[in-house]
């Protein structure tokens, strides 16, 4: 599975957060609140105002490899499981003037690179305000390119938004 940052591609669709946890499905139609596998709520776009996506960053540009490698190591060293996962984040989608906060999970310890938050938060609104370009989320792969380019062109490690 092809990832950037808090965005990866499932079958048929665009997943913010871990799939497996916590997490947002975009498809062409409708913002899919799920939790692992069971959806907990759909919304149609043309309801959705705005997503904010409120998890931990770094300006490390491979938080998710280090945390992987020293988290191996660490359990190696131990000969168990240490139990370490993620701390949860959130995210907050206006949907009709109306603000609802979820939990989003997160793939690895750690934060996520700054740009790549940003990158997802400038693809996310693109979405909201350019229904036609929703199209697109039936080729998830493409989009994380358009992420990273917009990631790319002010990276700034501030959504902007």
């Amino acid at each position: 599975m092809k990832r950037y940052g808090p965005l990866i591609v499932v079958p048929g669709a665009l997943a913010v957060g871990d799939p497996g946890r916590h997490h947002l499905r975009l498809t062409q139609d409708a913002l899919l609140f799920r939790e692992g596998a069971e959806n907990r709520g759909i919304v149609a776009w043309d309801q959705v105002e705005k997503i904010l996506l409120d998890v931990p960053t770094t300006r490390f540009r491979l938080p998710g490899l280090v945390g992987t490698v020293l988290l191996g190591a660490l359990t190696f060293i131990a000969l168990s499981d240490l139990g370490v996962d993620p701390d949860d984040g959130a995210v907050d989608v206006q949907i009709d003037g109306e603000s609802t906060t979820v939990p989003l999970s997160r793939h690895h310890v750690g934060g996520y690179w700054a740009p790549t938050v940003d990158g997802a938060h400038k693809l996310l609104q693109h979405l909201i305000d350019h229904p036609e370009q929703r199209s697109l989320l039936a080729r998830p792969e493409s989009l994380l390119d358009v992420a990273a380019r917009l990631a790319r062109s002010g990276a700034s490690g501030t959504s902007g938004s």
